[in-house]
């Protein structure tokens, strides 16, 4: 039975690679003469070889070289400098004061490596052996090559910090066993080539440069041993995490022995040592004597002759094969392959294939512990080194384990990180890439960034019955849409006149770069439910101006015909750029004191979360919640949030149409509900779901076209779960029941969630608003959708954060009171008790007003058209206005309000809502024209007028100058500019002159 304690991805977690390679070599004092600095910085260009590989390493300040030509200066180089790392001596024959130097460094405490380097000859070999050279580190024989001096210094970084980096941490590491100065002086630059052009080829499944940077850092070490006591030790202090060793034959016993006392046959005896200690260790024996062959076969090591030719080539193969460098293979016992993986997606493949005695013949040997670990896969590594094939009741327990593992941790690296895009190893894993070299825009920021919390705070799997995370997404970068502006010619539209409509067709039937759409193409190969394409445009979100709603969003349904599917995700795709010219874009670009030339879009590409129900396609529910709610009731607190919350899309949300108000912290307490007759009037009638139909796709300047909306009493009799969403009244008992188990009209209540807590949705949301709140420093708003998992059966569901945005904050007037302005008025003609905004607002000398007595909401389109041209001629003029009328302005929902957008009142100051008997409409917080009016600075302000809260002084207004009349609206000229003022602390404001 497994014993092995069940995968958990919050117990999963990355190594801190930052921690590796705390030691490094930043400073080389070189002594030598020079002639030998002129051929290391002229002809080798030293400086040039150091910067190039530490680049490769993704290293920051590659190692500085300080020149002195004698002892003395170096003495006194030293004393001037603490900062000195290492000191390589180019030694000759002429220079007596090298070693008493290197003895009285190391007397004195200075304990930095000390090198020596000199062209072997007899002579030298000699005057060496008469010298006390045990000050001196390591001799190396120099013949030119600047690559030794890379390979000196990495050799002494990977030896000061193989105890932390190898013991504590799991980096890897190949022992070599070699006393001819000559020999090693030629072998190490080439095994380091070989350790880092084999680790290279581990960093084509990273995704970023940030997992590269780490993964190179785990590169495997080398530790030289001269001597067979150094190599006994280097190994039994380490054989846990050594890929194999690499020996010579004949060696010392013992440091400092003289060369004649070599022992012919210490590598052999060091080789039987190790195979009895362990079996499977790889060791690799190396002799110019081809007797010796045979010996390693006996011993059952490998075996290469020392000066051959093709040396380097076959030790690269048998890295690879023995040290885990190359594909893992699956052989059994008689080594007969039965596959073979490059990366981990193959290995994952192979483990679902490969019959079990091969299986079990692999895992008993620990061989994936190790292939992991040679690829600096830490995590996965030391969870498969605890494994052991008694653990399991079968092999196909094993390998149902094995698979789950490495699922998990290839789940886990894929989430957290914005991938580059690769078309050649993209997979379902990636949870965010990035298309293109330019910027990610806004939006895809933001979504990036509550993608990097998820992972910070463990959310995936926090929660009983909800999975937090963001939908798989692509980002198409900014340099696209430069590409494709430039490409198609498309430059004029900056500054041409024509109308949306106009600029939609040319967009539409421009190419988009062919390498996105290749990249497309992979992307729609590993999707399995519709996409969003969303806007993501540099200004989108930012502080203080945050662009929501101006830019269009897209929905896709999805289709098995790959062809068909890139021609609409590409026509999505080029209508979210054509937005950037829309008459309403341009106008909230000036208003907001923006270029248009200057705005770049990117476009967020993402999964929809929901569910297929007769060809529609919705989620169980979406919403908005924001940190902070300007309309508190009862005990609720500003601070607490407040949430918005829709059957089906967030459309409905987002545009302003009838939604369920909450504040998570007060989830039970819902004003809407708190009466039956509240609850059939005021709560959602009508819900958006996506059509699925390919036929039906089509593009407008209308991002909704693609949208169906849907009677909620009809969607509920298809949706599997309405006893989540709904709630009934019960005609006879005139009450609520909790579900839709009794026959009467359905509300739309979430009782289920949010009072009977079936999911811990409100616990779950006020955390995330806390953690958004205290990381981005500021209030914030956070779109979300969520469905049931349909294999929980109901018990469990998927939570997807769609979207994260900063609220502005207001500047304060803190030195003038709402009193003293009230006092100072003439003429009172508004107060409002639910206020937004702060201070002054200046500029107002009309009023644009639609009085109680003529609004229909039946005629809300008309009034929406009159508003237009009214703001038009306002804006010619120069002149700003106060826009006041009956409902919710800025909905969608045309039977909720009058369905302005921004650029159709582009010239309002202050809006004031208007509840009147018959129509009361509770002040939404949700909307992206909410967020935008607010954001701008505009004062909101509501006034109910059939329950007496606030006031509108209905006959002054109409006793001002009408200087423009509609059938519905009517423009007023003030006898003076109006006096606004909104006391932040309170949310109460007046209006007068």
């Amino acid at each position: 039975m497994n014993t092995i304690e069940p995968v958990n991805l919050k117990e999963l977690h990355e190594t801190d690679f930052e921690s590796l390679i705390k030691f490094r070599i930043r400073k080389i004092l070189m002594i030598c003469s020079h002639y030998d600095a002129f051929i290391l910085e002229e002809d080798g260009q030293i400086d040039v070889q150091i910067y190039r590989e530490y680049i490769e390493l993704n290293l920051s300040n590659p190692p500085q070289f300080v020149w002195v030509t004698t002892a003395a200066e170096a003495r006194d180089m030293i004393a001037k400098d603490p900062g000195i790392d290492m000191v390589i001596c180019m030694y000759n024959v002429g220079d007596k004061d090298v070693f008493p130097f290197a003895n009285s460094l190391k007397s004195e405490g200075h304990n930095i490596p000390f090198v020596l380097l000199t062209h072997f000859s007899k002579e030298i070999y000699r005057r060496l052996s008469m010298q006390d050279t045990s000050s001196v580190d390591m001799i190396f024989s120099w013949h030119g090559n600047t690559d030794l001096i890379v390979a000196i210094v990495k050799l002494f970084e990977d030896q000061i910090n193989a105890d932390v980096d190898i013991l504590q941490i799991g980096v890897q590491a190949i022992l070599l066993v070699e006393d001819s100065v000559r020999y090693y002086s030629t072998y190490l630059p080439e095994l380091y080539r070989m350790v880092l052009l084999q680790s290279a080829e581990f960093l084509k499944e990273t995704l970023n440069d940030q997992q590269r940077k780490a993964r190179k850092r785990s590169r495997p070490k080398i530790l030289l041993a001269t001597n067979y006591e150094d190599a006994r030790t280097l190994y039994q202090k380490y054989k846990t995490n050594l890929l194999g060793v690499i020996s010579d034959v004949g060696f010392v016993l013992h440091r400092n022995d003289p060369p004649e006392t070599e022992k012919a046959d210490a590598g052999i005896a060091l080789a039987r040592m190790i195979k009895e200690d362990d079996p499977y260790m790889p060791v690799l024996l190396q002799s110019s004597q081809e007797s010796i062959a045979a010996v390693a076969k006996e011993l059952g090591v490998g075996f290469l002759r020392k000066y051959s030719k093709t040396l380097m080539l076959q030790l690269s193969e048998y890295m690879k094969e023995e040290f885990a460098f190359g594909d893992f293979v699956f052989r059994d016992k008689n080594r007969v392959e039965y596959g073979r993986a490059a990366n981990l997606k193959e290995l994952e493949h192979c483990i679902k294939d490969i019959p079990d005695h091969v299986l079990l013949h692999n895992t008993s040997r620990n061989m994936l512990s190790k292939w992991f670990y040679a690829r600096g896969l830490f995590t996965l590594a030391s969870r498969f080194r605890k494994v052991q094939d008694s653990h399991f009741a079968s092999t196909a327990e094993l390998r149902a384990y094995v698979s789950q593992e490495i699922h998990d941790y290839h789940a886990l690296t894929g989430r957290g990180v914005i991938a580059h895009f690769d078309k050649d190893t993209y997979e379902k894993y990636i949870w965010f890439s990035r298309a293109g070299e330019g910027s990610l825009g806004g939006k895809a920021r933001g979504l990036a960034f509550l993608n990097s919390l998820i992972l910070k705070y463990r959310l995936t799997d926090k929660y009983p019955g909800i999975k937090v995370s963001i939908p798989r997404t692509i980002v198409v970068a900014t340099d696209y849409f430069d590409q494709f502006i430039l490409e198609n010619g498309l430059q004029y539209v900056i500054d041409s006149d024509i109308s949306d409509e106009e600029i939609l067709s040319e967009f539409v039937a421009s190419r988009l770069p062919e390498p996105l759409v290749e990249e497309l193409k992979v992307f729609i190969s590993t999707v399995s439910s519709p996409l969003a394409v969303r806007s993501s445009s540099k200004l989108e979100d930012s502080n203080y101006q945050p662009f929501a709603g101006v830019y269009s969003t897209y929905m896709v349904p999805l289709t098995e015909n790959m062809d068909q599917m890139v021609r609409m995700l590409g026509k999505a795709i080029k209508s979210v750029y054509a937005s950037v010219f829309f008459n309403g874009s341009r106008t909230y670009i000036h208003t907001t004191g923006n270029l248009l030339s200057e705005e770049k879009m990117a476009v967020v590409i993402q999964s929809i979360c929901g569910t297929e129900y007769d060809g529609l396609y919705y989620p169980m529910l979406s919403g908005v919640a924001r940190s902070v709610n300007f309309y508190p009731i009862g005990n609720e607190k500003p601070e607490d949030g407040i949430v918005n919350l829709a059957f089906g899309l967030g459309k409905t949300v987002v545009d302003g149409g009838s939604t369920l108000r909450f504040s998570p912290k007060f989830p039970k307490k819902i004003l809407q509900l708190s009466d039956p007759k509240l609850a059939l009037r005021d709560t959602q009638k009508t819900m958006y779901a996506l059509d699925l139909r390919p036929g039906a796709f089509k593009i407008s300047k209308n991002d909704g076209i693609n949208l169906t909306k849907e009677p909620v009493s009809e969607m509920l009799k298809t949706f599997a779960y309405p006893e989540l969403v709904a709630s009934t009244f019960s005609i006879a008992d005139n009450r609520m029941v909790p579900g839709t188990g009794v026959q009467g009209p359905r509300v739309i209540s979430f009782d289920s969630i949010l009072k009977y807590g079936r999911f811990p949705l409100p616990k779950v949301i006020s955390d995330l608003l806390e953690i958004c709140k205290r990381e981005l420093m500021s209030d914030v708003e956070m779109e979300f959708a969520a469905d049931v998992i349909p294999e929980s059966e109901g018990s469990e569901c998927v939570l997807k954060l769609l979207q994260i945005r900063p609220i502005s904050e207001y500047l304060d007037d803190k030195d003038t009171s709402l009193e003293d302005v009230k006092a100072d008025l003439g003429k009172l003609l508004v107060t409002s008790d639910m206020a937004l905004g702060s201070g002054h607002i200046i500029g107002m000398d009309h009023i644009m007003y639609i009085s109680p007595e003529v609004f229909d909401s039946a005629h809300t389109r008309e009034m929406k058209e009159e508003i237009a041209g009214f703001n038009a001629m306002m804006k010619k003029e120069g002149r700003s206005y106060l826009l006041a009328g009956p409902g919710r302005w800025g909905s969608s929902d045309p039977w909720l309000g009058v369905p302005v957008t921004w650029d159709e009142i582009s010239e309002a100051r202050m809006i004031v809502e208007c509840g009147i008997p018959g129509y009361q409409i509770e002040p939404s917080q949700g909307t992206h024209f909410f967020q935008n009016i607010t954001s701008l600075g505009i004062g909101y302000l509501t006034v109910n007028l059939a329950t007496g809260s606030g006031s509108l002084d209905m006959e002054t207004i109409e006793s001002l100058e009408c200087v423009a009349e509609g059938r519905f609206v009517k423009v007023y000229k003030c006898p003076a500019e109006l006096i606004a003022f909104i006391d932040r602390s309170s949310n109460r404001a007046v209006v007068g002159f």
